[in-house]
């Protein structure tokens, strides 16, 4: 399985890639990392269909944006399962969780507070989960691969 990675550089996917790439290896997956720097406008739609991604993965709503022509959000384009992980209390994308999203998209949050408040917020997102209410920031990359492990 092809899995492709989107976080941004100061982002918890980049300060943790090593023992990322390694656990994620072990189970399986081929990984391919897309980095952006804040600000970073450019539209890497082209890097992640030349993956040929089977799961997409972002950090903190980071590429969310990317808008088509008709300004839908450009994830809802890519054909595969979608995992975006939102670990930040500030998400300056958030306002994109307003508009349609496709129905592969899972939103998975650091705590059943910010789970709620998305929910209440932003009723017609796809689908909302929590890493549990024990989540440690010491930790987000064993609850990546419990969630990856367990599609």
């Amino acid at each position: 399985m092809n899995i492709v990675i989107v976080g941004n550089t100061s982002g918890i996917f980049r300060k943790k890639n090593n023992d990322l790439i390694s656990g994620l290896n072990d189970m399986g997956y081929d990984c391919t990392f897309i980095f952006r720097e804040p600000g970073d406008e450019r539209n890497i739609m082209a890097d992640i269909r030349a993956a040929s991604a089977d799961l997409l993965i972002t950090e903190d709503l980071e590429g969310f944006e990317m808008c088509t022509l008709t300004d839908a959000v450009s994830y809802n384009l890519i054909h595969c399962r979608q995992l975006h992980f939102l670990f930040s209390d500030k998400l300056s994308n958030e306002k994109y969780l307003a508009k349609q999203l496709s129905l592969v998209m899972t939103f998975v949050c650091r705590d059943a507070g910010l789970t709620e408040t998305l929910k209440d917020r932003y009723p017609d997102l796809p689908e909302v989960v929590s890493l549990g209410d024990d989540y440690s920031e010491d930790e987000p990359i064993d609850r990546v691969m419990s969630v990856v492990q367990n599609l």
